[in-house]
């Protein structure tokens, strides 16, 4: 089997309200989905979604960099994805939201040239997961009535979106843990929004409101305040956009500067680079999340298939195809709350429309 074609079509999705985080205000998503057919008549499907505050790249240099690499891919095996792989990292560092769509492409056309979902192709047996739901930047009052909303919908686990001043963000979590009670699980993300002395003033507040995890409170490069964090308080601190390869969860690791570390595909460059990192990662005894910046059901999918194959990766935070406005991109999965089970059919297991 080769690669015959690759085609690149841009979609756009909204979101179904604003999303605020620390360093921006979302409103909708465009994206490019991937098609990859081969000469056996089986074509699959990927995503390549950039997000330019962490992946620093747009749909401009993910369709200029696609149409360059497909020269130079069409005619291999989309089952040899290390070749593959190589093949882009000869050409391109960086650029993961492509890579991604390119990676996860091939691996749809695998599992489905194998007869099994992805998730059994990458080794796993269960089809379940569980996922979190995300909260924007509000008033108090409002993240207080939108967590329970969701809560009210079967959601067990609430991500809220902090990162401004500590005192209106304890506000918050106050509000949110009075509004649905002790048994919810609550995790915090600041985006990058805090200092390393905020932080720790501010986890020990979070601590009495039984705040699980703290991801990623200080800028990127701040391995050091990261590590420090760590060392001041129980609470479980996460890196995201501070690992965005390998590398970069070595560093991480080899550091002692993190709990966990949130793999998302479209920072690393798909499914093959995730699975080198959640092995990282589990060989120091540190377990990993797998997230999402707004991709589409597509992206997702692929994210929940590698989490339902992965031991090491632990939590999901999978929660866009809950909060986007989509038509273009279905199925795959069912749920109740945050409770996901992937759908008994070979590969990723999504419709795209129109094709």
């Amino acid at each position: 089997m080769v690669i015959k074609d690759i085609a690149f079509e841009v979609r756009s999705f909204r979101f179904e309200e604003p999303m605020k985080v620390a360093f921006a205000t979302i409103v909708d998503m465009q994206t490019c989905i991937v098609r990859i057919t081969t000469d056996e008549g089986i074509t699959g499907y990927g995503e390549a979604a950039p997000f330019s505050y962490v992946t620093g790249d747009n749909l401009e240099t993910v369709l200029s960099v696609g149409e360059d690499l497909k020269k130079d891919l069409i005619g291999l095996d989309p089952r040899a994805i290390g070749v593959i792989h190589r093949v882009m990292d000869s050409k391109y560092a960086g650029n993961g939201p492509i890579k991604a769509g390119i990676d996860i492409a091939c691996y749809d056309i695998a599992s489905r040239a194998a007869g099994v979902p992805l998730y059994k192709y990458l080794g796993g047996d269960d089809p379940h997961i569980h996922s979190d739901v995300t909260i924007g930047i509000n008033d108090p009052a409002v993240m207080a009535e939108d967590a329970l909303s969701w809560v009210n919908k079967g959601f067990e686990i609430i991500k809220v979106k902090l990162g401004e001043d500590i005192e209106t963000d304890a506000e918050r979590i106050r509000a949110l843990r009075a509004a649905v009670g002790d048994q919810i699980r609550i995790r915090v993300d600041a985006n990058q929004g805090w200092t390393v002395k905020d932080t720790i003033r501010i986890s020990r507040i979070f601590a009495e409101l039984g705040v699980d995890l703290i991801e990623q409170p200080v800028p990127a490069d701040d391995i050091d305040g990261l590590a420090e964090i760590r060392s001041s308080t129980d609470i479980l601190i996460a890196a995201d956009e501070s690992c965005h390869s390998i590398h970069d969860a070595a560093r991480l690791v080899s550091a002692r500067a993190v709990d966990m570390i949130n793999i998302k595909l479209m920072k690393c460059g798909g499914i093959y680079n995730a699975l080198k990192i959640a092995a990282i990662c589990e060989g120091a005894g540190i377990p990993c999340m797998i997230g999402c910046m707004g991709e589409s059901t597509l992206g997702n999918l692929a994210g929940m298939h590698l989490a339902a194959a992965t031991d090491n990766i632990k939590d999901v935070d999978l929660d866009a195809v809950y909060i986007l406005k989509q038509e273009d991109v279905y199925g795959g999965f069912d749920h109740r709350g945050g409770r996901v089970t992937l759908w008994n059919t070979p590969g990723i297991g999504c419709y795209v429309k129109g094709e």
